[in-house]
């Protein structure tokens, strides 16, 4: 059902894309530093970015911005890389936006769950439901974004929906996604994530996984991209010690936040990252000094 060179394209490393905001009016979005910034990471060899997902602070942008991102994305990328827009958790405006991420030209839209406060509802129900409403509301297939821990049933019932092409699943109940791995096998393209200071990326690709997301990807392509070599390549040793070269940058990200650690090393690296809107918090100055050190440590403080 899905072409060929989508479903090969979504195995790898898929970038999350940061949204830049103007200096000095956090209302407005910096489209020509979003620009510059798209065209940084694909000249360094990505091939997936997600725009306006978690890192790049969905819950802080409108319809209309996200329609925005993804228009001037899919401009700048061509078809040297694959845009994933992203499409918010609330039914009317997901079956709003999907129809016009469709006319823009994207061929895939990352679709977040239903916010049910990021538990396992008793009843999956209406959530089956929400995807495939959808999932009616345009051609585009979907990739869904698991916050919720589902059970390897629930992504049985998923596969049902012929729309939905992939999980993005951040491995939080990685047992029960081996067991849907085992279940559906190929039907979706299974996209995980890792954290790099347990260092077990190479246990969720012997798991099943064929990508992983990733944050740090927005200012260390080259390290990211590295790695994702060596974890399809079954390098084991390199796979591990990269990880722990990255582990203290998954650190600071972890104190300081997902879209605003990103958005620092951005500007340490002489590209655009500036500020996060409120509530997040932008990294202090000290987690400034820290990121600056750490690399340095990886020889990229120029």
């Amino acid at each position: 059902m899905f072409p060929e060179d989508l479903i090969a394209g979504l195995k790898n490393v898929h970038a999350y894309a940061v949204t830049p905001f103007k200096t000095g009016n956090l209302l407005s979005l910096d489209l020509d530093g979003l620009a510059g910034n798209l065209e940084f990471l694909i000249k360094s060899g990505v091939k997936v970015i997600n725009i306006g997902g978690g890192t790049g602070e969905i819950n802080a942008l409108t319809d209309d911005e996200l329609l925005s991102l993804a228009e001037t994305a899919l401009q700048v990328a061509g078809d040297r890389a694959l845009i994933v827009p992203s499409l918010r958790g609330n039914l009317k405006s997901a079956c709003d936006l999907a129809p016009k991420m469709e006319k823009l030209g994207a061929r895939i839209v990352l679709a977040m769950p239903p916010y049910i406060r990021h538990a396992v509802p008793e009843n999956p129900d209406g959530i089956v439901e929400y995807f495939r409403i959808v999932a009616e509301s345009s051609d585009l297939p979907l990739l869904p974004y698991n916050t919720q821990a589902w059970p390897a049933e629930f992504f049985e019932r998923l596969a049902e929906i012929k729309q939905i092409i992939g999980i993005k699943d951040p491995c939080q109940s990685p047992h029960g996604l081996f067991i849907a791995i085992r279940r559906l096998g190929s039907r979706f393209v299974w996209i995980g994530n890792k954290r790099h200071q347990a260092g077990v990326l190479q246990l969720r690709f012997q798991a099943g996984i064929e990508g992983f997301t990733a944050g740090l990807i927005n200012f260390v392509p080259e390290f990211e991209l590295e790695l994702f070599r060596a974890v399809t390549s079954g390098d084991i040793g390199k796979t591990i010690k990269l990880q722990e070269q990255l582990a203290p940058l998954e650190h600071l990200r972890d104190v300081h936040g997902d879209a605003a650690l990103p958005k620092a090393g951005l500007d340490l690296r002489g590209l655009t990252g500036g500020s996060v809107r409120a509530p997040r918090v932008n990294v202090s100055k000290e987690g400034r000094q820290a990121l600056s050190a750490e690399l340095k440590k990886l020889r990229l403080d120029d």
